[in-house]
């Protein structure tokens, strides 16, 4: 019989190797210290069974335990963790997993799970002394003493500290940092529901960032995204400056308010950054069997001291970007300055592609990302000579191939801007058509970036309703034809629609109407009436 032994702790490794090893004498095990290895000693010989820890240090087992299944592999697999929530408990029981067991176990358990999964379910396979295999388990309890409990500690605190320092940085954005390190909290103090809030100084409220609870527990998900600190036992950590408070220290108080947070159940530390205290994370629902232990409360400390210096450099990194930004929207206006026709082109085109993207139920963190594509659009420009950039006349076919140019060179421009990486790509292809006839790379249809099709649309109609040297704006009805008739071919079908809708709303304006509205006169049909 062949068993697969996946455990990233050594010593873990080792007890559990030696338990499996009273099953039979002749047993030939296989170790692995992660998933990558365990994938590849798996799919390397043929095996009757897998004992595996939940957490590791590349993943999760049951990653791997569901990849098997959906190859048809039915080998029973005994899992192992010491960080079992019911909602982790009930995928492994979803993927027929025979037996999970909580760190620490006592060899006795961990033996008669493998004699009911592993011997009793093998073909042909006599049934084991029963008695004699517990008695072996009761043996190596024995022979180990006080080790084991002190083993499986240190397991458990290396799996967390693995995860704060290696897991936490892995993650760039602001949630989703908080999202991690809100898992690693419950996990060290055994809690069952959680949340991360910033506070909002101005408005003393708390503003939901991130959250986890179970899923017997949904009072959280349908609470309201924030509520009023005064509402919350929160005043201590984000005015006052302690450290940490918990439901001990408030007894007799109930806060009812998002999210449900009850005086006997809570614990509750300060998010920092650069020292000031700007929002909170809390863990509920603990197991009152569990107490917080002084070690806890240290990789708790952890946590949050890495935590608070990620959210720093978060923080430092989105000034830089928008710094970035604002200097290059700021180069682009100066370059359209010089020229009268062009003056506001690209601030315009960033305007009328947000209005756009919030007409097509794009979040606000979408329309802000597009309106700044809009506004750098044409940043490759500033490549371009004047003698073809600012030529008062129409374009020859030679100046016409020198300024198809400007998304490629816009691409150059922002190609090491890290921040910019996806207001880089309607840079480069706001010009691109559906029918796979634009430029630079000739795309078509959905795979150009869904971004550049709407950012497409407003240029073109910016184009057409402002003067040109070579012609006056055109009228809305022409631009509202000329949408329809490249529908599908030049234009998204449905960035058209909503664009039409703008015009037959007057959200879109040609030139001479804007121009109009700054000296407050009347259109000549209203004066003419």
């Amino acid at each position: 019989m062949n068993i697969l032994i996946v455990e990233d702790q050594e010593a873990v490794r080792e007890v559990i190797a030696e338990t499996v090893r009273g099953l039979d004498d002749n047993l030939y095990l296989g170790q692995a210290s992660s998933l990558a290895e365990a994938r590849t000693l798996f799919y390397a010989g043929h095996w009757d069974g897998i004992v595996t820890d939940y957490n590791l240090g590349d993943g999760k087992s049951l990653e791997m335990i569901e990849e098997l299944r959906h190859q048809g592999q039915q080998l029973p697999i005994i899992m192992v963790s010491g960080f079992l929530s019911p909602d982790r408990m009930r995928k492994a029981e979803s993927l027929g997993v025979d037996h999970i067991l909580p760190k620490p176990f006592n060899p006795a358990e961990l033996q008669d799970c493998l004699q009911q999964s592993f011997v009793t379910k093998k073909e042909g396979a006599p049934v084991p002394n029963e008695e004699q295999a517990v008695n072996n388990g009761k043996d190596l309890y024995s022979s180990h003493g006080k080790l084991l409990p002190k083993l499986f500690d240190m397991d458990r605190n290396q799996s967390l500290l693995f995860r704060i320092i290696n897991d936490l940085p892995k993650h760039q954005d602001v949630a989703r940092v908080c999202g991690c390190a809100l898992a690693i909290a419950m996990d060290i103090v055994r809690s069952d529901r959680g949340f991360v809030g910033l506070f909002d100084r101005g408005a003393h409220r708390l503003i939901q960032i991130a959250y986890q609870c179970s899923e017997e527990k949904h009072e959280l998900e349908r609470a309201p995204a924030s509520c009023s600190l005064a509402e919350t036992p929160f005043s201590p950590l984000l005015l006052w400056g302690k450290e940490f408070i918990e439901g001990t220290m408030i007894e007799g108080e109930n806060y009812s308010c998002w999210p449900s947070v009850t005086a006997d159940d809570f614990m509750a530390i300060p998010l920092r950054l650069q020292s000031v205290s700007m929002g909170v994370l809390c863990v509920m629902d603990r197991n009152a069997e569990d107490e917080v232990s002084e070690q806890d409360r240290n990789l708790l400390g952890m946590l949050m001291r890495q935590l608070d210096m990620l959210l720093d450099n978060r923080a430092v990194h989105a000034s830089l970007a928008a710094s970035m930004k604002e200097t290059l929207i700021a180069l682009v206006r100066s370059l359209e300055a010089r020229d009268r026709y062009t003056k506001d082109h690209s601030m315009r085109v960033g305007d009328l592609s947000a209005y756009f993207a919030k007409g097509l139920g794009l979040d606000e963190d979408h329309v802000e990302l597009i309106r700044t594509g809009g506004r750098l659009h044409d940043i490759g420009k500033c490549g371009v000579p004047d003698a073809v950039l600012l030529k008062p006349g129409r374009y020859t076919e030679h100046d016409f191939s020198v300024m198809k140019a400007h998304p490629g060179i816009g691409d150059a421009i922002l190609r090491h801007m890290d921040p910019l990486v996806r207001e880089r790509q309607m840079v480069r292809h706001h010009h691109e058509r559906m029918d796979g006839h634009g430029y630079p790379d000739r795309l078509k249809g959905e795979k150009i970036p869904f971004e550049a099709r709407i950012v497409c649309v407003a240029d073109a109609i910016d184009a057409m309703t402002t003067h040109r040297v070579y012609r006056m704006a055109r009228p809305l009805s022409f631009c509202a034809d000329q949408l329809k008739y490249s529908s599908g071919t030049q234009f998204d079908t449905r960035v058209v629609e909503v664009a039409l809708d703008a015009i037959e709303k007057g959200h879109v304006k040609t030139q001479a109407q804007s121009e109009r509205d700054e000296q407050g006169l009347l259109p000549l049909s209203a004066k003419a009436a």
